[in-house]
């Protein structure tokens, strides 16, 4: 198929270059009035048929050569050495038919004088140099779009290994977190726990149907996040506050990656302290385009282990799906993050 393709590029280009450089080679004899201007069609007609039969010699030369894989440096010389060895001859001898032709009509214009042999290779000669000329710009135009094709899927199987190895680490870093949670509720309050088990498996039921895809629908991930954070809530009553202010449109319509606000508010109820008299307040906000997810900053007085991953994670992800940059800001009292809400299309740009 990409044979017949090139072959057929190719042709297309033979067939309207060989009038015109017929026309520019025939041209300056009948302005200097060396040949008179009624034989004028019929020169442009015969050199343009000579000039396409050059054509088809030298893509025969180029079908062989891809049919048969030949692609080195030397095949390349031989290619060059064939052209002008066939079409320079070609041209010679389809050049003296051709006076041949036009002296039985025209007897003394100057188509049908004898030239010199080398005259005529001459033009033979520049005439395939310019063939070469326009068929090399073809294949190395070809080529550079195949080499950037083959680039551009590259770079989407690099793409696509790279997020599903980073959406792996979600899983096993919230499991790891929420089976702590349990842990320490079951020690504490076996009701509580009892419950929070509950949502726990239910929010991993959503998640697993949603885990399949790289992006999903704004509302989906809210699912998500709204769940994750009545699992919490379950775990810290009164000292975790949340709200969420969307446009009905964008929940609608939008799109960002998967477990991306989950992982957000995952992150700020992590990294800081909570308690019935200075709650964590996380708000999720729709803002120009933009998702932002903020939180009042209170840190903790003692850090839990932390491997770093969660912003990293999506700053990565998020820059494979759309190519822009997650906003992070942080203020005296404040910490937010902000990601630009996606259309499908978007994904892997």
């Amino acid at each position: 198929m990409k044979i017949v393709s090139n072959i057929s590029k190719i042709l297309n280009v033979a067939l309207y270059t060989s009038p015109l450089i017929g026309i520019l080679a025939i041209s300056p004899m009948f302005i200097i009035r060396m040949v008179p201007i009624q034989i004028y069609p019929r020169s442009v007609l015969s050199l343009t048929v000579i000039i396409f039969l050059a054509w088809m010699i030298n893509i025969s030369i180029i079908y062989f050569g891809e049919k048969f894989k030949i692609r080195n440096e030397s095949f390349n010389i031989l290619r060059y050495f064939l052209s002008y060895l066939l079409s320079a001859s070609f041209i010679m001898f389809a050049m003296r038919m051709r006076k041949i032709f036009f002296s039985g009509i025209f007897t003394s214009c100057e188509i049908t004088r004898p030239h010199s042999p080398l005259a005529t290779f001459v033009m033979a000669i520049s005439l395939n140099t310019v063939i070469l000329i326009i068929l090399d710009l073809i294949l190395l135009k070809a080529k550079k779009t195949r080499i950037e094709i083959e680039n551009a899927q590259l770079k989407q199987k690099n793409s696509e290994a790279l997020y599903q190895q980073l959406k792996q680490q979600i899983h096993p870093h919230f499991l790891f977190n929420s089976l702590n949670t349990l842990k320490s509720l079951i020690n504490k309050s076996p009701d509580i726990a009892e419950d929070y088990l509950i949502k726990l498996s239910d929010f991993l039921r959503t998640s697993v149907s949603a885990g399949n895809d790289n992006i999903v629908k704004l509302k989906e991930e809210l699912k998500l996040c709204l769940d994750y954070l009545e699992m919490q809530k379950i775990r810290y009553g009164k000292a975790l506050q949340f709200s969420v202010d969307i446009p009905e449109k964008i929940y609608q319509t939008g799109f960002v990656p998967v477990f991306s606000l989950q992982m957000l508010t995952e992150n700020a109820i992590k990294h800081n302290a909570l308690t019935n008299e200075s709650p964590l307040q996380i708000q999720i906000k729709y803002v120009e385009g933009r998702i932002t997810v903020i939180n009042n900053l209170q840190p903790k007085l003692i850090t839990e282990t932390t491997t770093g991953s969660g912003l990293t994670n999506l700053a990565e992800r998020y820059k494979i799906l759309s190519g822009d940059e997650i906003i992070i800001r942080t203020t005296a009292n404040q910490f937010s993050v902000s990601i630009k809400v996606l259309n499908n299309e978007n994904s892997n740009y």
